[in-house]
């Protein structure tokens, strides 16, 4: 049994599960005099734990984007309880964030680099709704379905996704696994589900915004091919509003991430 010194108080590495609502915020990532969920996050566990606290994020979500299984982790020498950092938490947050599970995970452990696959949902209305209308993209017209379900089914696989991310600062591999990328009806409207080993910034909004394309009869499913072939983010289309975005799930190697 390792023996601490004294007056030297544990290092945790603490996991959480998170769920937000991001309409009101400028994304995940801290900036400056900007309201972001890392931000609140930040300040209600520095002021909790009565210490600086950093986090890490498994998906940094962009501005106006959801949340339903984020996952971030931060290291602390407090050695309050995992119950009262949930509680705690929840009681601090604003009422658009809250937290679901809290664990306390290997020092090794990394939210972000770390996940071997995360899922993402984007929810299309065809009706409006006073009520969802802050999570879902309204579309007027009906899409068609077979033509996306096609376009999507050639996103599948490894692919560089150059042509669908924003910015020339992504430094990383633009290479990633999509694992599923397919169409459900819903009640009143399509919802969109994508899962891959990594995704770019703004990746999956510039998909939808393309496959909408497809669905409006504007592209041809086979357009995809070329697109990807291309690697120029002008040859795809617009990216989709961010409300209709949900970051779902995150997996970690031996466990589901539920």
């Amino acid at each position: 049994m390792s023996v601490e010194s004294k007056g030297s108080p544990r290092q945790r590495n603490i996991k959480l599960q998170l769920e937000y609502d991001g309409t009101a915020y400028k994304g995940w990532q801290i900036q400056p005099d900007q309201r972001t969920i890392q931000g609140e996050l930040e300040k209600s566990l520095s002021r909790l734990l009565n210490e600086p606290i950093r986090t890490v994020a498994a998906g940094r979500t962009d501005a106006g984007v959801h949340a339903r299984g984020q996952v971030a982790n931060f290291p602390t020498s407090s050695s309050i309880s995992l119950g009262r950092i949930y509680s705690g938490l929840n009681s601090l947050l604003p009422r658009d964030i809250s937290v679901g599970q809290v664990e306390e995970v290997p020092s090794e452990f990394h939210a972000r680099f770390d996940a071997t696959l995360r899922s993402y949902e984007y929810r299309i209305s065809f009706t409006p709704s006073a009520l969802e209308n802050r999570f879902v993209w309204w579309i007027r017209c009906e899409l068609d379905i077979a033509a996306i379900q096609h376009a999507s089914c050639i996103l599948v696989g490894c692919h560089d996704f150059t042509s669908f991310c924003v910015g020339a600062e992504e430094r990383d591999s633009r290479i990633c696994h999509i694992s599923r990328c397919d169409w459900e009806t819903a009640e009143r409207g399509l919802s969109f589900h994508i899962e891959g080993n990594r995704f770019l910034r703004s990746m999956v909004r510039g998909i939808v915004g393309t496959l909408v394309q497809v669905g409006r009869q504007k592209r041809a499913p086979q357009d995809i091919s070329r697109i990807l072939e291309f690697r120029d983010r002008q040859r795809a289309g617009p990216n989709a509003p961010p409300q209709g975005l949900f970051l779902m799930n995150v997996e970690y190697k031996g466990t589901s991430g539920e």
